[in-house]
């Protein structure tokens, strides 16, 4: 065979594993797999880690809603209200912002909708144990580990719910620092 046959051969195999279509990068048609509503807390201004799970989200088929840094624990229940979320993810990378995501709980639960949106939290101090106290059902420690606990609570549909207050004593080992 002519190297000019090979190759042919070989694009031909290629779109069969890898097929393209001009409306989608990724090569494969989706819908919406859910909406994530996702942003750095109020005080704090790291989004590095942030952005590389909302990135990673939408390449996996979610509508990302990205409110970006310095956002208020309001405005993630309103925003997870107005765009129906399925998710809400918090990023918190300092111990004195970590308090936020508590009361981005309890926000959620005076919107009326903690119980339909799984809510997940991440950062550079957050650990499962602080996932665990304040009540959220997923800790991410990074982008692949968000999508993944993601997909799978959307097969599950189910959460936890142990949640404290933020009036409550927020003291665990890994908040102070």
């Amino acid at each position: 065979m002519s190297l000019l046959v090979l190759l042919i051969l070989g694009i031909v195999a290629a779109q069969f594993i890898f097929p393209v279509s001009a409306g989608d990068p990724g090569g494969k048609e989706r819908g919406n797999v859910g909406t994530v509503v996702i942003a750095t807390v109020e005080g704090d201004s790291h989004t590095y880690g942030k952005d590389s799970i909302a990135a990673a989200f939408e390449k996996e088929g979610f509508e990302v809603i990205n409110l970006g840094e310095g956002v208020s624990s309001e405005r993630f229940a309103e925003a997870a209200k107005e765009h129906e979320a399925d998710f809400v993810f918090s990023s918190a990378s300092m111990s004195t912002t970590m308090i936020r995501q508590i009361q981005i709980e309890e926000q959620l639960k005076n919107a009326g909708i903690r119980d339909k949106v799984v809510t997940g939290v991440g950062g550079s101090l957050i650990t499962q144990e602080w996932a665990d106290r304040i009540g959220a059902d997923i800790y991410a420690s990074g982008s692949e580990d968000a999508v993944l606990k993601a997909k799978s609570a959307l097969l599950n549909s189910s959460t936890q719910k142990t949640h404290i207050s933020a009036d409550e004593n927020t003291n665990c080992g890994s908040c102070h620092g």
